[in-house]
């Protein structure tokens, strides 16, 4: 069965649903981050292909994902990236 990460903030009645295609991986919340967003799971972790890619800072690490190399972080870069 495939895995879907979510935010531990999930409803019972959407994770029951879910539970019937997926296996769950709640993610705790992270001070990391912003409070609103602080169980996305699009903030920690992104899929490229079959590969994952975690933040070295993620709330939970996944078994082979890769890590990343930039930490998550609640204030933005001034650095200009163009």
């Amino acid at each position: 069965m495939r895995k879907l990460i979510i935010d531990e903030r999930i409803r019972s009645i959407e994770q029951t649903y879910l539970e019937q295609y997926f296996d769950i991986i709640k993610i705790p919340l992270s001070s990391e981050v912003y409070d609103e967003i602080s169980g996305h799971s699009d903030i920690f972790y992104c899929k490229i292909d079959n590969k994952i890619i975690e933040a070295p800072n993620a709330p939970i690490h996944i078994k082979n994902a890769l890590l990343g190399k930039a930490k998550v972080r609640k204030k933005i870069s001034t650095r200009c990236f163009i």
